[in-house]
């Protein structure tokens, strides 16, 4: 199987996203490059806590991130995936990752497979190969890899013999169809308790000689796999006709979701990594979901309910984290509502490390969290008030007042801080350009506030994405999305103190074509990495911006209607309909609400 040479990459928003416009065939790989095996042992020399165990008479998984190494260390679920597979005596996990730009020349120019890390084994040598895919950018990788890796693309070509193809994450267990093509199977939901069950599985039929039919039959008899091939779908331009199960297959795949956190060990960097995204933090999930509701956001619906880690686990993990690297990163959609947060804190500050919060919501800001932060060694406060104007909060359900924002830069400017990063939106729906302008108002209003502070704002098109009540709602037309990023560059461009950072229109298509598209899309994906992202994008033009623009109905086939996360469709509709007219909805009340549906079943099983 020939693999590719690349010629380039480009980082976009610290992803690299492989350049493939321009490759030549090279004949099969041979030995692997001592340059590139000396890079991953060296890598190895740095970590703590990397597992090498024998493969003998184990399940053989090849773990991948399908971006580059320092931030694949950087995914807690990634790494936590990793701890699952190895902390079961019949399976041997490794690591692989996209490769940095500068080394995928060499890869090239050496005919070297893609490797793991831990015993620099080609991929296409292990029993599965399962991928952790958190952002749906990253699904133009993954052809990457599997060429590099002498792995046919296409999971109906693919000989007796290659490894079987999985993947799990956040992206896929929203909408997998794009990658259908592409993966054998999918676990859908959260991976504790499923990581267990599908190894099991796959090690016992490993032991059997069973084919790959068979194989994935049996995978297909756990509620919360999803195997592409057992499902057919019938199609009338840009809408789905018809969506069936064949051959036996489930009619629905239900979500794995962990009510009980603590059952499990508490997702941490279980690999100290230096060269990781956030300097090397060892990150530590405090929580889980999101109670607030805001009507955009994927985690506040697709990890409901909420649900906090025990403060004495958290406590421990935090001192273990700064006695090993001397920071820790606090994860979670909703670490600022954290019941115990301050306490938290205390502990880190007691340990002598430094401390950050992967989410601070404005109305959550009072004096005393903000002193910490400050002795937790914070130099900016980053916060997303999404959009400027209360007519458009209101849309979003974001739930916070102008004046308490800027009540909340005051105490920001009070306690210390030179610098605030502000996230907005634009292309939200009813969204006009006087919306658009309450961006600039805001963020002058701020400026002022902070006097000589320094205030950034980062601007993205919102992309409506799967479960939430906007997943019927149309992307935004381009030239509107263009327009409004000019209203605010030029009505900031003679603002002193005030930068702009805004994600470009062209990317934030792709995403919004990939977070709702059907399996049709994966000629988009293929294509991508055959001719190149601008080509596949040009062929495709019609079909993405079709797909994108399309508004639906509440009775549309989805391509995602066969997943059930627990949430109430209806309920999501009620939702998308109250954010059209403005209307509020209250915080969930976990255990004594049941409008969403996520939380009966549990109690009813209690």
């Amino acid at each position: 199987m020939p693999i590719i040479a690349f010629k380039g990459s480009r980082v976009v928003n610290k992803r690299v996203l492989c350049d493939n416009s321009n490759f030549k065939l090279v004949r099969r790989f041979e030995l692997i490059s001592w340059a590139l095996k000396n890079k991953v042992l060296k890598r190895l020399d740095r970590e703590r806590g990397w597992v090498r165990k024998e493969p003998g008479g184990r399940l053989a998984v090849c773990l991948v991130y399908p971006n580059v190494y320092s931030l694949g260390m950087a995914n807690l679920g990634f790494q936590t995936a990793c701890h699952f597979f190895n902390a079961l005596d019949n399976c041997v996990c490794e690591r692989a990752f996209l490769p940095e730009p500068s080394d995928i020349e060499e890869f090239a120019r050496t005919n070297t497979p893609l490797f793991s890390y831990e015993s620099q084994t080609p991929l296409k040598e292990f029993d599965l190969v399962a991928f952790s895919i958190p952002f749906e950018q990253d699904y133009l990788n993954i052809p990457v890899i599997l060429r590099m890796s002498g792995i046919e693309i296409e999971t109906a070509v693919r000989p007796v013999g290659a490894p079987l193809l999985m993947a799990g994450g956040a992206a896929v267990s929203l909408n997998p169809e794009p990658l259908a093509d592409l993966f054998d199977a999918f676990l859908i939901g959260e991976a504790e308790g499923g990581v267990e069950a599908i190894a099991s599985r796959l090690w016992t039929l490993k032991g059997s000689r069973t084919d790959k039919r068979d194989a994935l039959l049996a995978l297909d008899e756990l509620d919360y796999v999803y195997v592409p091939a057992l499902y057919e779908f019938s199609f009338e331009g840009a809408d789905i006709t018809g969506a069936r199960p064949v051959n036996g297959a489930k009619s629905k795949v239900m979500a794995r979701k962990n009510m009980s956190l603590d059952a499990y060990p508490l997702p941490a960097s279980f690999i100290s990594a230096p060269e990781a995204e956030f300097s090397g933090a060892h990150l530590v999930e405090i929580e889980r979901g999101c109670p607030r509701g805001c009507r955009f956001c994927v985690a506040g619906f697709l990890y409901l309910p909420p649900r906090w880690r025990d403060l004495g686990e958290v406590k421990a993990a935090v001192t273990e984290g700064i006695e090993r690297v001397h920071k820790v990163g606090l994860v979670g959609a909703a670490v600022s509502e954290y019941p115990q947060l301050k306490d938290v804190l205390d502990c880190g500050m007691r340990a002598r490390g430094s401390m950050t919060l992967s989410s601070l919501r404005l109305d959550m800001l009072d004096a005393p969290l903000l002193h910490r932060l400050k002795a937790a060694g914070y130099s900016t406060i980053t916060v997303a008030p999404e959009a400027a104007g209360e007519r458009m909060r209101a849309v979003i359900n974001k739930g916070m007042t102008g004046e308490q924002i800027m009540e909340s830069v005051r105490l920001i400017t009070e306690a210390g801080f030179a610098k605030l990063k502000l996230y907005f939106m634009i292309g939200l729906p009813t969204e006009t350009d006087e919306d658009a302008r309450a961006i600039v108002d805001m963020a002058i209003g701020a400026r002022a506030v902070m006097k000589k502070g320094a205030v950034a704002l980062s601007v993205n098109a919102f992309i409506p994405k799967p479960f939430t009540p906007f997943q019927w709602h149309g992307f935004e037309d381009m030239d509107c999305l263009k327009r409004r990023i000019s209203l605010i560059k030029d009505g900031l461009k003679k603002e002193r103190g005030i930068t702009v950072n805004v994600m470009s229109t062209s990317e934030a298509l792709v995403q919004a074509y990939l977070a709702r598209a059907d399996r049709r899309a994966g000629d988009f994906i293929k294509q991508s990495v055959r001719d190149g992202l601008k080509a596949a994008m040009r062929a495709h033009d019609k079909e993405m911006r079709s797909s994108v623009s399309l508004s639906r109905q509440a009775d549309s086939i989805l391509p995602w209607d066969f997943i059930d996360h627990g949430l109430n469709k209806a309920y999501l509709w009620m939702e998308y309909q109250k954010g059209l007219q403005g209307a509020a909805t209250p915080p969930c009340d976990v255990g004594r609400c049941f409008r969403c549906g996520v939380c009966l079943p549990f109690l009813q099983e209690r």
